[in-house]
């Protein structure tokens, strides 16, 4: 190699070790700065310096988020639940116990951190490849719990944690065990707004701490872990078995003796049905509870640390209608307008217990049937004599209110508007139970009615008999489909209402006779949530919608229900003022305990409901009609007082309108002679249209045979003398019912149709 090369070659080593040493320097002076740097940071906990310990003592829960309407106007403050500060001495022992054995047991051997729990619970995660089982300690949670923005529990990260020890570290130092575990106790949150364990006991027991017992405190310590998913009220089967995990623990934990721990186990939960200390709202405080419980199973304890706007969906206008309208009805009621009230008269100084109140109440409730969302709530008569909201939680029976059900099964299964049904004594019955007999409401029989009158007069025993030929189980089909949440039995007996459901429910199910066949899958109570700047932060979406039935139904049960407002049981709608576009339907249970009237547009649908929360009748001759519908009337009336009224519906492709003989239910030919009178204009699916005829024109024979018909009790038709008293098994779909006679004759409805062209399901 020539000279010149190698001492190009040495010099470009020496500038090679020079380089590494440069970068060696360089990372080793780096080091160092981090190692500065992050020293520097556990001591004064960045930039910002460590939260203050001594500023424990005096803390006090804060944060009030804004309710407001659809139209800016303010509705209510959304405080925490604050209480009294109660002293460890002032508790029972088993109250710190049962937090201590969920949440720390090591809590009295560390100081701050526990070790083995931080060891044990990062084995758990790398096992289970993801965060299972966290380790903060109680006095980790305080940290958190008291600085959440310096200490921000919703950030997973090592600086939080890092933060968080070193903050713990710090309370450590400065306050006895007994100082930090009453702190804890008086600050940690519960769930709905309640902070400490006072303030838990007013929301889920409504008594003091000092009175909490074994069992009750083993619930409360449980909640912790999530307050929302282990709320007693709302998710009661997770709460127990939140509650018997902390008794087991406290068991294994020597805390409690094991006989009161089985006692304590076998014990149901005692929570309240309804939180009773919270000061109500001053606007649509039975809505507002509803937001708040919806934002903090979304948010937590996070929703009352910020000065946040929360924009809902309701209209202040309709709701302050929706509640002057539903008092007025109910003290119209006690004064005796509708007749002789024997029930105790309402006492606005009287506060109703856990269960509700022993006055009669009521409920409202409307909805956008396109989106869901909710434009106003009314859960009861006085917020602040009973907090039990009856719109989103009282599940009573239906009655006639869910009949179109029935009808919308039945017109899908291929019968037809004008099919004649058979209105006279009917017993069913099946192996094991006995016979039943339904009866109309005013105990009359009418023979043979269309099935459009049937709905129209809201007649049980036409219904019965519709229900069984459409098949039980394809009804409880539609009712699933609908949205009820308990299941319809595949029984007779549930064409005429006797599932249960709650107002809101109702709503949402009748959304899909409104919205063309389709219902919101949830309600929506809130659009968006801004910040103190009118930056949006959280925003909703419109409810997603699900298939409930074929829209040409829909549209064929819309006009059918028009037909009750206008000259059927709901005809009260219309004698208070309301004259746009309306449909509805009422209903009646057993013994007057509950009415209802379902009533809807193309823009709003609306249930009401009266009756007691101890069910008893409201009084002699009681009816959706007659008490609900008027409420609903009014109430609309007033929305769109000044405005134009809602679009009317129009008619989707698919529906015929045919003109048919009234008593065959035919269609008359448009070459036939002047059709009989009473000839009438019927709706029809396309591919269920009756055959067309001429009818005869009624004559003087004609006249003179049906005048000895009715003098002397003769058969009003050819089907029902062909009927006669044979018992026959009903078409229920797996059903062993048999009735006293043909539930649905099946050439009566075969002829109407023109068999074979249209199949019938369940025909016999």
């Amino acid at each position: 190699m020539p000279p010149s090369r190698k001492r190009k070659n040495k010099r470009r080593r020496r500038r090679g070790r020079r380089g590494k040493r440069g970068r060696f320097l360089v990372l080793v002076v780096g080091l160092a700065l981090a190692v500065t740097a992050g020293s520097a940071g556990w001591l004064t906990c960045g930039f910002q310096g460590c939260p203050d310990p001594g500023l424990l003592g005096a803390y006090q829960p804060g944060g009030a988020p804004v309710v407001l309407d659809r139209h800016g106007e303010e509705l209510a403050h959304l405080h925490p639940l604050e209480a009294r500060v109660v002293s460890l001495q002032q508790l029972p022992e088993h109250v710190p116990a049962a937090f201590l054995a969920v949440e720390d047991r090591r809590f009295h051997r560390h100081r701050g951190v526990d070790w083995w729990r931080v060891a044990g619970a990062a084995t758990r995660n790398v096992r289970a490849g993801r965060v299972r089982q966290g380790a903060s300690t109680l006095t980790m949670q305080l940290a958190r719990t008291l600085f959440p923005e310096r200490v921000p529990g919703s950030q997973r990260t090592l600086h939080r944690k890092l933060l968080e020890i070193r903050v713990a570290w710090e309370i450590e130092g400065r306050y006895s065990k007994d100082e930090i575990l009453e702190l804890y106790l008086n600050h940690v949150y519960m769930g709905g707004g309640a902070y400490g364990v006072e303030a838990a006991a007013r929301h889920y027991f409504d008594r003091t701490a000092e009175e909490l017992t074994l069992e009750q405190a083993a619930l409360l310590a449980g909640l912790l872990r999530a307050p929302s998913h282990y709320d007693p009220r709302r998710h009661p089967e997770r709460a127990r078995q939140r509650r018997d995990l902390a008794l087991t623990l406290m068991q294994e934990q020597g805390r409690a003796d094991p006989g009161d721990v089985e006692l304590a186990r076998e014990q149901g939960l005692t929570a309240t049905p309804e939180p009773p200390g919270r000061e109500a709202a001053a606007r649509a405080p039975y809505f507002v509870e509803v937001v708040r419980s919806v934002l903090e199973e979304e948010f937590g304890e996070s929703l009352y640390r910020s000065q946040v706007r929360i924009h809902t969906t309701l209209d202040g206008r309709l709701q302050e209608a929706a509640e002057a309208e539903l008092t007025g009805q109910l003290d119209r009621v006690e004064a005796g307008t509708y007749g002789w009230f024997e029930g105790p008269a309402f006492d606005p100084s009287t506060t109703g217990g856990a269960q509700g109140s022993s006055h009669l109440e009521g409920a409202v409730v409307l909805m956008d049937p396109a989106t869901g969302e909710i434009l106003s709530l009314v859960g009861g008569r006085s917020f602040a004599s009973s907090r039990y909201n009856r719109a989103i939680r009282a599940r009573r029976q239906m009655g006639s209110a869910f009949k179109p059900f029935v009808f919308a099964a039945a017109l899908e299964a291929g019968h037809v508007t004008s099919q004649p049904l058979a209105d006279r004594p009917l017993t069913v019955s099946a192996a094991g139970s006995s016979d039943w007999s339904p009866r109309n409401y005013d105990g009359e029989f009418r023979g043979l009615v269309a099935m459009r009158q049937a709905l129209v007069e809201s007649l049980n025993v036409p219904t019965v008999r519709l229900s069984m030929a459409t098949g039980l189980d394809r009804v409880s089909r539609m009712a699933t489909a609908a949205g009820f949440s308990e299941p319809v039995p595949s029984v007779p007996a549930s064409a005429l209402g006797t599932a249960s459901a709650t107002p809101l429910e109702v709503a949402g199910a009748y959304a899909a006779f409104a919205a063309r066949g389709q219902r919101p899958v949830a309600p929506r109570f809130v659009t968006r949530i801004e910040d103190a700047d009118g930056v949006v932060i959280h925003e909703t979406e419109v409810s997603e919608m699900t298939s409930v039935m074929d829209p040409r139904t829909a549209h064929v049960i819309t006009d059918m229900l028009a037909d009750v407002v206008d000259r059927g049981t709901g005809t009260a709608v219309r004698s208070v003022g309301y004259r746009g576009p309306a449909a509805g339907k009422t209903g009646t249970t057993q013994e007057a305990h509950d009415v209802w009237f379902v009533g809807y547009n193309s823009e709003v649908v609306g249930v009401v409901w009266m009756g007691f929360d101890h069910p008893r009748p409201i009084l002699a001759g009681a009816t959706g009609g007659g008490l609900a519908a008027p409420v609903w009337g009014r109430i609309m009336a007033q929305a769109y007082e000044g405005r134009d009224a809602a679009p009317a519906w129009t008619r989707p492709a698919g529906v015929v309108e045919r003109t048919v003989d009234p008593e065959t239910g035919k269609v008359v030919g448009d070459g036939c002679p002047s059709p009989r009178e009473g000839a009438v204009r019927e709706l029809f699916l396309d591919e269920y249209v009756p055959v067309t005829e001429c009818p005869p024109r009624e004559g003087f024979r004609e006249r003179v045979t049906g005048f000895f018909r009715g003098l002397f009790g003769g058969s009003d038709s050819e089907d029902e003398a062909e009927s006669g008293s044979s018992r026959e098994e009903g078409s229920g779909e797996g059903a062993e019912w048999e009735s006293s006679e043909p539930v649905e004759p099946g050439s009566s409805l075969e002829r109407l149709l023109g068999a074979p062209r249209v199949p019938l399901a369940g025909a016999s």
